[in-house]
């Protein structure tokens, strides 16, 4: 498996301690041979949603005569509950020529856990050395399923990821362009993504708009500015909630304000404010279609964006009318 700087920053987050001669103990063995556990350094591989695997590395110094059937068995030991998760045996066989000797085992356990792993070295069924080593934070490693160098951008607070402008106001309705920031931060170009951007109203979770688009290859180390455009009443303020996602996995997650009333002010006297929201205002005439979704991207018809349902139906309700009328006069 090829490590990526995310990979260098997973293993760091692993928190290995292995503390050499510790907890190792000197083989008197059934030979003239002998084994020393010297240490278990432990490096992450297959990362799912629940469950991580490890790869323990036994390094073991042999000196002395060739020492026979010697096998290991390396178990994870929950701290929280002393229990044993999981356990692997690895048979190494005879070992005969001096220096040190790397064998590897791996053990599969859940992501939510912290864990002692314990070493145990056989002679022939008897143990001659032990060692032990912890890992934790294993609920912060990426999955392999999200894995991308392709991030939101930070900029430390100074900019922000989402940016926007107002494109267009029109009877309560502001056409907003929203500009998303991608930086690549791997050694890959990174593609086959999709970024969703929704407009949601902060004070009733109301969504107003969203638009999704694709997200082309990006270079290692560059950063990309995909754009969309939502359309959303005017005189409220609004998350712009960004989603980047790879096969309806999401990769990241982003979200900006977008402020269209910033003239609103509360008393000093009050701790909360009552705010007025037309739900009118936010009636969608697309949402009845769940392909309209992908469509928001292109300016919708005449009528059919956000708040124009409502005009919409009272315009037909007045037209009925008169087409009564006119046959009740005739």
């Amino acid at each position: 498996m090829g490590f990526t700087a995310a990979a260098v920053v997973a293993v760091a987050i692993l928190g290995v301690v292995a503390v050499p001669g510790t907890t190792a103990e000197a083989s008197l063995t059934q030979s003239d041979g002998q084994l020393t556990l010297r240490e278990t350094p432990i490096t992450p591989g297959a990362v799912s949603g629940d469950t991580a695997t490890l790869t323990v590395t036994n390094w073991l110094e042999h000196t002395g005569g060739p020492v026979e059937n010697v096998t290991i068995l390396v178990r994870a030991v929950d701290q929280e509950t002393g229990l044993i998760d999981t356990r692997t045996r690895a048979s190494v066989g005879t070992v005969d020529s001096p220096g040190d000797h790397p064998v590897e085992t791996t053990l599969t356990v859940n992501r939510s856990g912290d864990y002692r792993i314990e070493t145990l070295v056989f002679e022939n069924g008897t143990r001659v050395a032990s060692g032990r080593s912890h890992v934790s934070g294993l609920d912060g490693l990426t999955p392999d399923y999200a894995e991308s160098g392709l991030r939101f951008h930070q900029f430390g607070g100074s900019l922000p990821t989402i940016a926007y402008s107002v494109e267009s106001v029109d009877d309560r309705t502001v056409r907003v362009n929203a500009t998303a920031f991608l930086t690549n931060a791997g050694d890959d170009p990174a593609g086959d993504l999709q970024l969703l951007v929704r407009a949601r109203q902060t004070h009733s979770n109301i969504v107003a708009d969203r638009a999704t688009i694709p997200v082309e290859d990006v270079r290692p180390g560059r950063t990309a500015n995909p754009r969309v455009t939502l359309r959303m009443p005017d005189n409220y303020t609004y998350r712009l909630d960004a989603v980047l996602t790879r096969d309806d996995v999401i990769v990241d997650t982003e979200s900006a304000v977008a402020d269209l009333n910033p003239t609103r002010e509360v008393s000093e006297d009050t701790d909360t404010e009552s705010v007025d929201v037309d739900a009118d205002a936010f009636a969608n005439d697309s949402a009845a279609d769940p392909s309209a979704d992908d469509e928001t991207v292109e300016e919708t018809a005449d009528g059919a964006g956000p708040g124009f349902g409502v005009v919409a139906a009272i315009l037909a309700v007045l037209g009925a009318a008169l087409a009564v009328a006119r046959r009740t006069d005739d």
